[in-house]
Order: C-alpha cells, then structure tokens, then sequence
C-alpha cells in the first residue's frame, strides 16, 4: 500500500469534520460532494453600497460562533474568484486549506453570485476595494491573498494598493493585462465568452452546462472523465446553480479587458507565488511567466498538462501553495519575534 502524505491524511480529518462527501448511495451510483458549511455567511457593503456575499470557513476544532480569526491561529486566507463564477468553485481550495489549519475567507464578486450588480461599469481596482471591504466587515488586518483569472488581476490591484493587508500573494492562472500581446488569446476570449453566456441560459440541461464549463477550463481528457460524484464535477454544478446574470458576467469582463498592472507589478514586495497550465487555452502560459519575471522574488510553478482551471492538479497545486503559505508564516512568526525582543 501506497504511503500516504501528511497533507493528504489531514485532508481525510478534514473530509470527516466537516463532511466533505456524503455518505455511499446505491449501489451503482456515485455519492455527490458535500457542500462545506461556512460557520459565517453574510453580507459586506462597498463604498458604493454593493452588497457583497461572503462565507468565512474555520478548520475543524475552532468554535463556529468565533466571527474574527483569532491572531494566534494561522493566518486566514482571502480567495478572489474569476468571470462570471460565484464562491463555491473554491470549494476544494477550501478543504485543502482548512485541513492545513488555515481559516478561509470566499466572497462572490460584484456582479455574480448571491452579491448584487450595480449598474455602472467598474474596474479592477473597484473590485480590490470590495475584498478591501469584505476584510474589514471580518476585522482581518492581514490575509493571504489567493487570486484566479479574473481574481488573480483583482488580487494584483489589492496587493498594490493595499501592501499592508496582503502577507502573501498567490497568483493562478492570470495576466497583468491583455494588452500584452502574449498574454492575450484572441480564441480564448471567444471561448470565454461563448462559454459564459451558455452558463446562464435557462432550461439548459444541468449536466451539459457542467460539461460545456469543464471543456472550457480543464484539458479535453479530464473534461471526458469527470463524472457526478468527483469533487470537481459536483464543485461546478453547485457554482452553476446560481449563475451570473449576462449583465454580471458583461461587467465584469470589461473591468478584465480594461485591466493593466505590467508597469506597476515590480512595486510588490510581499512574497508572490504564479501557478499555471501548460495546456491553459484562455490566458496562455506566457503571461504567467512574464507575472513571475516581473515580479521580484516570484516564484513560478508551472503545470505540465492543466488547463484553465488547474484541476487536474488539484492535489498538486493544493501542496504547493500550502507549503508556500507555511514558508511565509513562519518567516511572518521570526520577524514578530526579533522585534518583540
């Protein structure tokens, strides 16, 4: 028998606190994933009254009750989800993170998602200013700041303009912009337009959305063999439930369209970590590259063989950016202790 890792068995403690999958169904049938229950869901408020729905997930053993991560714990994280998906796509980042110790903050970004969908056109840097506002609706001083597509180019602008509330910085599968002819894919914009306006067609059978949203951000091979009942099938019908309206999805592209960091990006001090597919069909490989070149200090992890999504790396990634989040609290920890001295 295979030995299993450390993360891996704290997962397992995790799946079982937390009921991270139902029990067996009949026979024949795959169990579907449990949802993870957030100990607080609510709303923050944005400096323009946007209400913006946030979950905040605690590891097993700390009180649910408890609404502000507590100092002594590890150092919560802020994950800011990409175009025209809600909160519930980082539904296995959640369970990976919390079986780390970590507490988990997730929110749905302006204009998808339980949050609401103000009228006028934004930016990414309105969109950083509403993480800003989920932050100070927990009382979080400082999170670790995890960013996706979209929300990798939200988390740049957070990071840039608000260094002191960002310990670390993780970057996935995203761009400083798509003026960079690089990092720009003319049929990867197609896809991701044609893509999010059948998401939110009504009457759509369920199981084909799942499917159409798999072949757009994971590898042909994965997408065939994801089936109800994996982790990453159920993560994307639950997300699918609640779809972004084509207003939502419209708005929030054009702040992605309109987003520019390249020149600005060697400003960041805090530790950066850039993951990528090799096979990513909508921001190609060579923007997360320049990212990490530009950015001092950067780490870089490529993924040979993902695609938009990274999951067919779930695990994979999963390790690695814990590791990184670890390196970064404990170089966090001696600091506090050579000043305290």
């Amino acid at each position: 028998m295979a030995a299993t890792s450390p993360a891996a068995e704290a997962l397992q403690r995790s799946a079982v606190a937390s009921g991270a999958t139902a029990g067996r169904g009949p026979a024949g049938v795959r169990p579907r994933t449990k949802p993870i229950e957030a100990a607080l869901p609510s709303y923050a408020v944005a400096d323009d009254g946007t209400r913006l729905y946030y979950e905040l997930f605690v590891p097993a053993g700390v009180p649910r009750r408890r609404r502000r991560p507590q100092l002594q714990e590890a150092r919560p994280v802020l994950m800011v989800m990409g175009l025209g998906a809600n909160g519930r796509l980082w539904a296995p980042a959640v369970r990976r993170t919390l079986a780390a110790g970590h507490p988990v903050i997730t929110f749905d970004n302006r204009g998808c998602g339980r949050s609401t969908t103000p009228w006028r056109p934004w930016t990414t840097r309105t969109m950083a200013r509403d993480a800003i506002a989920v932050l100070n609706a927990l009382e979080v001083d400082q999170a670790h700041v995890g960013g996706a597509s979209l929300g990798g180019m939200v988390a740049q602008e957070l990071a840039l303009a608000f260094p002191d509330r960002v310990s670390s910085l993780v970057l996935i599968s995203t761009t400083g912009g798509f003026r960079h002819l690089a990092s720009a894919s003319p049929k990867g914009l197609l896809r991701i337009l044609e893509a999010a306006s059948r998401s939110v067609r009504a009457g759509d059978d369920p199981d084909r959305r799942v499917s159409d949203f798999l072949c757009m951000v994971t590898s042909e091979d994965f997408a065939a063999r994801c089936q109800p009942g994996d982790e990453i099938w159920d993560t994307v019908a639950a997300t699918l439930e609640d779809p972004a309206s084509q207003r939502g999805i419209a708005l929030q592209l054009l702040a992605g369209m309109r987003h520019s960091t390249w020149s600005r990006l060697p400003r960041l001090r805090m530790p950066v970590q850039v993951h990528h597919g090799t096979e990513d069909p909508l921001v190609p490989l060579a923007a997360g590259r320049e990212l990490a070149r530009r950015i001092c200090g950067a780490r870089l992890e490529i993924h040979p063989g993902a695609g938009h999504g990274l999951f067919e790396r779930t695990e994979e990634v999963g390790e690695r950016i814990i590791a990184f989040l670890t390196g970064c609290d404990a170089c966090s920890n001696v600091d506090r202790s050579e000043k305290a001295r």
